[in-house]
Order: C-alpha cells, then sequence, then structure tokens
C-alpha cells in the first residue's frame, strides 16, 4: 500500500509541476487559448493537491470533466477559429453538468463522456491543424479518462492529465518546416 500512495504522490507531483509549466508555457499564445489552457492548468493543480488529502476520487470526478472542456476550448482556439462566448460557455457548462452529475449520483459514465468528447475534440482539432504533440495530448486526455475507470490507478490519471496538459501548453516551434510540408516559401 506504501508502494502505491508513493506513485501517487509522484503523479501528483508531477501534475503539479506540469501545471506551473503550462501556466509559464502559456504566456505566448493568444488570449482567448491562454486563458483556457491557465484554467485547465488550476484545475489540474487542484486536483494534484487533492491526492495527499486523499480525496482524489471525488475530485477528479468534478474537476476532470470540467478541465477536459477547457483543454478542448483551448484547441479549438489554437488550431482552428476560437468558439464564440456562448458556445465556450455551453462547451464549459457541459462539463461542469457531466462533473456534478458523477458526483451526485455517484457514476463515474457522467464524467467520462464530456472527457473523452473533449479528447476526442482536440485530437480532430489537431490533426486539421498539422500539429502532433496536441494530437498526442488529446489521446492522453482520453487514455486518462479511461483510467480514471479503473480504481486504484491515480497515478497513472496524474500522468496522462500530465502530458495533455503540457502537450497542449507547448509552442510550435517548426513553422517552417509546417510550411515545407504544405509546399510554401519559408520566410526567413
Amino acid at each position: 500500500m506504501a508502494f502505491d500512495s508513493s506513485l501517487d504522490i509522484f503523479g501528483a507531483g508531477a501534475l503539479f509541476t506540469a501545471a506551473l509549466g503550462a501556466w509559464a508555457l502559456a504566456a505566448p499564445l493568444s488570449l482567448r487559448a491562454r486563458l483556457y489552457l491557465r484554467f485547465a492548468a488550476v484545475l489540474f493543480s487542484a486536483l494534484a493537491l487533492s491526492v495527499p488529502l486523499m480525496l482524489a476520487d471525488a475530485a477528479a470526478l468534478l474537476l476532470l470533466p470540467l478541465a477536459s472542456a477547457a483543454l478542448m476550448v483551448c484547441a479549438l482556439a489554437r488550431f482552428a477559429r476560437p468558439l464564440p462566448a456562448l458556445p465556450a460557455s455551453l462547451v464549459m457548462v457541459a462539463g461542469l453538468a457531466g462533473g456534478l452529475g458523477a458526483l451526485v449520483s455517484g457514476l463515474v459514465m457522467p464524467a467520462l463522456l464530456p472527457v473523452t468528447l473533449a479528447g476526442l475534440a482536440v485530437i480532430a482539432v489537431a490533426i486539421n491543424g498539422i500539429a502532433v504533440m496536441p494530437v498526442l495530448a488529446g489521446a492522453g486526455l482520453v487514455a486518462a479518462g479511461l483510467v480514471f475507470l479503473e480504481q486504484g490507478a491515480h497515478a497513472g490519471l496524474l500522468l496522462f492529465c500530465a502530458a495533455a496538459l503540457v502537450g497542449l501548453a507547448r509552442p510550435q516551434l517548426l513553422r517552417s518546416s509546417n510550411s515545407a510540408l504544405r509546399g510554401e516559401a519559408a520566410r526567413p
């Protein structure tokens, strides 16, 4: 049991560090992408801080769907057109409703549905934007939702959440290689 709890603490530390890094890496992003990415970072840091308090199961039911909705809105703002205020609010409310529904009912499925849909939306938008790391971040988000179904796999959940957060926070560095792939002339 001590080995499991030390892995959970390690995963919580990794997620908290990823949240701090994502907050710092979000600085050059556009306003809409930066706000939602930082909101997801705050939610994931709250999830990381709930692990030593033994509240990770209840906190994940509420925080995971809401943070995944924020990451989806961030990915849409980065790789496609930013969502207007009303649809973005509806996406966030849907994530909150899934989390609250899971807390009230005691079932995991109402929380899993927004996480899975958000992860698949991140994958689709990142593929459209020809970005590899955000595709993997979306896969990490889906994997975090699926690991959450397994009781006792807190470390895996936390590490997949950290991977999703860092994958979407990482700035795209190779714009000239993307333009070369598209056949455009690279600018000096």
